[in-house]
C-alpha cells in the first residue's frame, strides 16, 4: 500500500498545531478562520491530487498492457498461421525435394521459434513457461526436416485457452489495481472528512462560546451590574472588545454613583422647601389672614396639587435612589405586608371603587419587608391608575421560589413598550391621562434585582399581567 499521501499532510498538520490551543485561538478571527481552512482542507487536497496522479499512472499503465496484450494476441495468431503454413511447405517440398524451399522453411522455422520464445518470456507464469517448452522441443533444429505437425497442432490448441487466461488476468490485476487505489481514496476521505467537521466544530464552539460570554456581558451591563469587571477571553477581537466594554463599565458605574448622589442630595434638598410650601399653603386655606376669594381658592387648590405631584416625585426619587442600594432583607409573612398595604391604599380605594382581590396560598411564607413592599406599593399604584373594576393579587411559593402576580383589567401594555416600562422616567403611551414620574416600574426592577429575580410581562387578552419572581430567603443563603 502506497501511503506517501498521508505522511506529508500529517507533517503540516503538526507543524501548523505545534502551538498551544490556547495561542491559536487567541489570534484574530479571521486568521483562525485560515488556519482552520489549511488544516482541513490541505490533506484533502493532497489526497486528491494523489488520487489523481494514480488514475492517470493507472490509465497510461492500462493502455500500455491493452497494446502489449494486442501483440502477443497478434504473436499467437501468427503462431498458429506459421505452423499451418509451414506444415503446407513440408509437405509441398516433400514432393518437390527443392532445397531453396528447404532453406526458406528452415529461416521460417527461425522466425518462429524467436517468436515462441517472446510469448514464452512475454507471459512468464510456471504453467505457460511449461508448454511453451514442451512447443519448443517439437520445433525442428537445423537441419531437421521431420516435425509432428499434428502433435504441435495439438499442443498449441491446449495452450491457447491458458494464453487467453494469462492475457485476461493482466487487465483483471489491472482492474483490481485501480480498485484498491479507489478503495485508499474512499479510507482517506473517511479519515479527512471526519478531521474536517471535528476542525470546524471546534472553531464553531470556541467562537460560540465567546460570543456567549459577550452575551452576557451585555446583559450585565443591562441589568445594571456595573461592579464586576469585565474581561473576555479568546481571539484579539473579543480581548479588545472586553478591554472596551470594561472601559464602559466604568464609565457607567461612575455616572451610576454621581446620578445616586445626586438624587440624595436633592431629594432630600427639596423635602424641607416643600415641608415649607405645604405648611404656608395650609395655613391660606384656614382663613388665618382674612377671608379667600373664589380666585384666590382655585389658585390654592392649585398650588395644593402641585405641591402633592411634587411630594410624590420626590419619594418616587428617594424610593428609587434606595432601591439601588442594599437594603435591609428584614422578613415579615405577607400576610402583614398585605395589611399595611390594604391601609395605605385605603383612601385611594373607597374613592376609586376599585376592588383589590387576594390570594395567599401560603399563610406563614415569609418575604424581604422593605423591597417587597416597594414593590407591591408601585405596581398596586400603577393598577390603580389603569385598572376598570378589579385587581387581583396572588401570592405563592413553590420550590423556594416566591411568586407574586399582578393582574388588572386596565387597558394593557402594548408588545413593543414592555422593554422599555422599566427603564427609569419611561412613560407608555396609555399613561397620557394619568400621573406620574415614570419611576415606579424603574424601582420594581430595582427590589426585584437586589432579591435575585425576575420581572415578566405575561401576555394575557385584556389588562396586564406582571409576575415578580425571587428565591426566599433561604434559597439564597444556601446559594
Amino acid at each position: 500500500m502506497n501511503i506517501e499521501w498521508l505522511k506529508w499532510p500529517q507533517s503540516l498538520y503538526f507543524t501548523k498545531i505545534k502551538n498551544s490551543p490556547a495561542k491559536f485561538f487567541s489570534q484574530s478571527l479571521g486568521q483562525q478562520a485560515r488556519l482552520a481552512m489549511l488544516l482541513a482542507l490541505v490533506p484533502i487536497i493532497a489526497l486528491t491530487l494523489w488520487y489523481a496522479q494514480q488514475v492517470a499512472k493507472h490509465q497510461q499503465t492500462t493502455n500500455h498492457i491493452y497494446q502489449f496484450n494486442q501483440s502477443l494476441i497478434l504473436a499467437f495468431t501468427s503462431l498458429k498461421s506459421d505452423v499451418s503454413a509451414l506444415e503446407k511447405a513440408q509437405l509441398n517440398n516433400q514432393l518437390l525435394n527443392n532445397a531453396q524451399l528447404q532453406k526458406s522453411i528452415e529461416n521460417k522455422w527461425q522466425t518462429t521459434k524467436k517468436n515462441i520464445e517472446f510469448l514464452k518470456s512475454s507471459l512468464a507464469s510456471e504453467q505457460l513457461v511449461a508448454k511453451w517448452l514442451q512447443i519448443q522441443k517439437l520445433t525442428p533444429k537445423i537441419g531437421v526436416v521431420d516435425v509432428n505437425y499434428p502433435q504441435l497442432h495439438q499442443h498449441i490448441d491446449a495452450l491457447e485457452p491458458n494464453f487467453n487466461q494469462a492475457i485476461q488476468n493482466r487487465l483483471a490485476d489491472r482492474t483490481s489495481a485501480f480498485a484498491k487505489i479507489n478503495r485508499y481514496f474512499l479510507f482517506g476521505l473517511l479519515l479527512l472528512i471526519p478531521l474536517l467537521i471535528v476542525i470546524s466544530l471546534l472553531v464553531i464552539r470556541k467562537v460560540t462560546r465567546q460570543l456567549n460570554a459577550f452575551e452576557r456581558v451585555i446583559l450585565q451591563l443591562g441589568d445594571g451590574d456595573y461592579t464586576h469587571p469585565i474581561e473576555l477571553h479568546g481571539s484579539e477581537e473579543f480581548v479588545a472588545l472586553g478591554k472596551e466594554l470594561d472601559w464602559l463599565r466604568e464609565e457607567l458605574l461612575r455616572s451610576h454613583k454621581q446620578k445616586d448622589v445626586f438624587l440624595r442630595h436633592v431629594s432630600h434638598e427639596l423635602k424641607t422647601p416643600l415641608a415649607s410650601l405645604k405648611e404656608g399653603n395650609s395655613l391660606l386655606q384656614s382663613d388665618s389672614f382674612g377671608h379667600i376669594t373664589a380666585p384666590q381658592q382655585r389658585i390654592i387648590l392649585i398650588m395644593d396639587k402641585a405641591l402633592s405631584r411634587l411630594a410624590t416625585l420626590i419619594d418616587d426619587l428617594l424610593n428609587y435612589s434606595a432601591a439601588n442600594h442594599a437594603m435591609s432583607h428584614q422578613l415579615c409573612t405577607f400576610e402583614q405586608l398585605k395589611s399595611e398595604l390594604v391601609d395605605h391604599f385605603e383612601q385611594q380605594l373607597s374613592s376609586s371603587h376599585l376592588d383589590i382581590e387576594w390570594q395567599n396560598q401560603n399563610d406563614r411564607a415569609t418575604v424581604p419587608y422593605l423591597p417587597t413592599k416597594l414593590i407591591l406599593t408601585q405596581l398596586i399604584g400603577n393598577a390603580l391608575q389603569y385598572a376598570k373594576s378589579t385587581i387581583k393579587i396572588h401570592f405563592n411559593v413553590h420550590h423556594e421560589l416566591v411568586c407574586i402576580n399582578v393582574l388588572d383589567d386596565g387597558p394593557g401594555i402594548e408588545l413593543s413598550e414592555q422593554h422599555k416600562l422599566m427603564q427609569p422616567f419611561y412613560r407608555g403611551k396609555h399613561s397620557d391621562n394619568h400621573q406620574g414620574s415614570g419611576l415606579g416600574l424603574a424601582i420594581v426592577a430595582e427590589c426585584v434585582k437586589q432579591l435575585k429575580g425576575t420581572a415578566r410581562w405575561q401576555h394575557t387578552h385584556s389588562g396586564a399581567h406582571i409576575c415578580i419572581k425571587f428565591p426566599t430567603q433561604g434559597a439564597i443563603s444556601h446559594a
